[in-house]
């Protein structure tokens, strides 16, 4: 059982190591146009020439196979016995549960941990390429679906928010800013679909949903309105017909303004990347936590009796200090070092799920680590000499070519 644990957290590490950037397309209610955002934009960005995921993790009402064309498709193995996903058009891969169904009528009668064990398949034993962008599409609300994809990924570039314009879903909406919040995952913009029709014989436009929530709530949370997408028959038509809105009706007034969207998500992705590289030059102020046994460093930072935290500064340290952590339990101690304010963990042994919730955090995770004293690993580790061999618990897989930690 054990090992098949193990296989299954190296397949999903290997899978995430091939995926660039992670974004997950949300809402806070059913009906608002999520998945024609999300296939879209999926869309939208394999034309541009990027190499992109579409997985559609809305288990109990899948339409991405339908919008994508691919309906009645069934995912099939390669030559090495791993199922791959379909390739909905050229540089554009698609998994979604529709395509492991008999019978597209049949219902998906699941619970919470069934969905959560096929969401977990859907990243770990599914043999995605090398991607540039994976987009998530997930079902409304803020449960099990969304909540799952977010830790298992560990490191989602972002979400996009999709809302209508009425009062009724931006209550819904500002439910799902909070979730982001509470998780640590940036939101990189509201889409606001539904936004007025245009009479094609008058030319007159008329707010259906009424208009300005969505500029409202952005400016409450201070996150910006990617896009207004308007009403447009079309849209029916390209999702019913499997054929991509953005390319087919381009010179929509529709067509643009998902164009403008996908600009302004590339353009702020790449400020959030430089953003970060920036950072990571300038910030030279670390708190580095060590899991410890007596004087050397524990194999398994859940055992360690105690913990050394080094503050440092300019690869200098500055301070240090030896701190007993709260008795092991699934999320406690990743919850109790961010308080104590460590930015980095260095360990030996250390589960998937655990990395996710230090990640959750913004706590890096070392893993791996030789078995040496605490004072040497903090030495090495300062020098940029320390090599870790990126080790899990009980994981029988070889390693030993290592990585360098710092």
């Amino acid at each position: 059982m054990n090992n098949q644990k193990d296989e299954t957290e190296f397949m999903l590490q290997e899978n995430m190591d091939r995926i660039g950037k992670k974004i997950v397309v949300m809402s806070g209610k059913g009906g608002v146009g999520k998945s024609t955002v999300s296939v879209n934009l999926a869309y939208g960005l394999a034309l541009q020439g990027f190499s992109v995921g579409l997985l559609d993790v809305d288990i109990h009402g899948p339409s991405v196979a339908k919008m994508t064309g691919i309906e009645g498709q069934r995912l099939y193995e390669n030559e090495e016995g791993r199922v791959v996903p379909i390739e909905a058009a050229h540089n554009l891969f698609v998994v979604t549960v529709a395509s492991m169904l008999e019978n597209a009528d049949e219902p998906i009668i699941w619970r919470g941990p069934a969905k959560m064990g096929a969401i977990k398949q859907f990243l770990s034993e599914i043999s995605w390429p090398k991607l540039d962008y994976l987009v998530v599409d997930c079902p409304p609300g803020t449960g099990d679906e969304p909540l799952s994809v977010i830790q298992l990924i560990g490191n989602v570039t972002g979400t996009v928010i999709v809302s209508t314009p009425q009062d009724v879903s931006l209550l819904d909406v500002r439910k799902s800013i909070k979730f982001c919040e509470k998780l640590s995952v940036p939101v990189i913009g509201i889409v606001e679909n539904m936004s007025g029709f245009v009479c094609p014989k008058c030319g007159e436009r008329v707010d259906i949903f009424k208009s300005g929530g969505v500029a409202k709530a952005g400016k409450d949370f201070k996150i910006d309105v990617l896009g207004n997408i308007p009403i447009d028959p079309n849209i029916v038509h390209s999702t019913d017909d499997g054929k991509p809105y953005i390319y087919h009706y381009a010179k929509t007034e529709g067509g643009k303004e998902f164009q403008k969207i996908i600009d302004k998500i590339l353009e702020k992705v790449s400020i959030e990347k430089d953003k970060n590289e920036d950072n990571k030059m300038s910030n030279t102020v670390e708190k580095v936590a060590i899991p410890a046994d007596n004087d050397i460093i524990s194999e398994h930072f859940g055992h360690a009796p105690k913990f050394i935290i080094y503050n440092i500064e300019n690869k200098n340290i500055v301070s240090s200090e030896e701190l007993i952590p709260p008795p092991h339990e699934p999320g406690v101690i990743p919850k109790w070092l961010h308080e104590v304010g460590a930015t980095a963990i260095i360990t030996g042994g250390i589960g998937r799920a655990a990395i996710n919730m230090f990640n959750d955090f913004n706590i890096r995770v070392l893993s791996g680590a030789p078995v040496l004293s605490y004072k040497e690993i903090i030495e090495q580790y300062l020098k940029g000499a320390l090599v870790c061999k990126g080790g899990e618990c009980n994981h029988n897989h070889d390693h030993s070519e290592g990585h360098s930690c710092h």
